[in-house]
């Protein structure tokens, strides 16, 4: 039986790494006494497969496993047993079956929606507002960021990942803050970074920002079609 889970990772469990989420998670299986199908050969190893890992310090609503069992379960009692089994932090949210994938989740997810709250000093050059920097941003043609590489640094173009990008000037507990909601590309082609994002509108506003970003990941879909589906919805 193959169930697609949904999960959050919210602020106590902000700081683990991707391998410590799966630790945890497997973990969590185990003493939740749920039947793991495991991988055959001389290192078994459990039939759980990951969409797109989330950075230490990133929280998110809508995270996504594949998981095998042995055996035919309720997803109701799945999503019971584990959530009592997972630490603080980590939280099943969705448990639905599905057909086996043509791909694996990572292949298939492309698209990541974020919240980024960014602390906001005003500007170093003129006024610009958050409205028309944005504009300006999704109007440009290319935008180019350096990143370190095995084979030294080289520049990628973000533009075309950038989708979907709005924002905003809020207060928080006295603090002004900038936030933004975006949606871009990841995998393993024409991936865009939410910090790459914020340094494009940075430059292209003349603005003073923190560098102390707060990442709230809002969910990631398989974009096909020029539609955003969820990982529940589409095998």
């Amino acid at each position: 039986m193959l169930l697609c889970l949904q999960y959050s990772k919210e602020e106590e469990a902000r700081f683990l790494s991707h391998l410590d989420l799966m630790t945890a998670m497997e973990r969590g299986f185990r003493r939740a006494a749920l039947p793991l199908a495991f991988s055959e050969g001389f290192n078994p190893h459990p039939r759980v497969s990951y969409a797109s890992a989330l950075a230490v310090g990133v929280t998110s609503e809508a995270e996504y496993l594949d998981v095998q069992f042995r055996e035919e379960l309720a997803p109701e009692e799945v999503l019971v047993r584990l959530n009592k089994a997972l630490p603080r932090g980590l939280r099943v949210k969705r448990a639905v079956p599905v057909s086996r994938r043509k791909e694996s989740l990572m292949a298939l997810i492309n698209l990541a929606c974020y919240r980024v709250k960014v602390p906001f000093y005003g500007w170093a050059d003129g006024n610009t507002g958050v409205r028309e920097t944005i504009e300006k941003a999704m109007s440009v043609p290319a935008y180019l960021v350096q990143r370190q590489g095995k084979k030294g640094v080289r520049q990628v173009d973000i533009r075309p990942g950038i989708l979907e990008l709005a924002g905003s000037l809020k207060e928080e507990n006295g603090e002004k803050k900038l936030v933004l909601e975006m949606a871009v590309r990841t995998g393993s082609s024409g991936n865009v970074k939410p910090e790459e994002v914020v340094e494009m509108l940075k430059a292209l506003g003349s603005w003073r920002l923190g560098n102390n970003l707060r990442i709230h990941r809002l969910g990631l879909y398989i974009y096909a079609e020029g539609k955003k589906w969820s990982p529940l919805e589409r095998t």
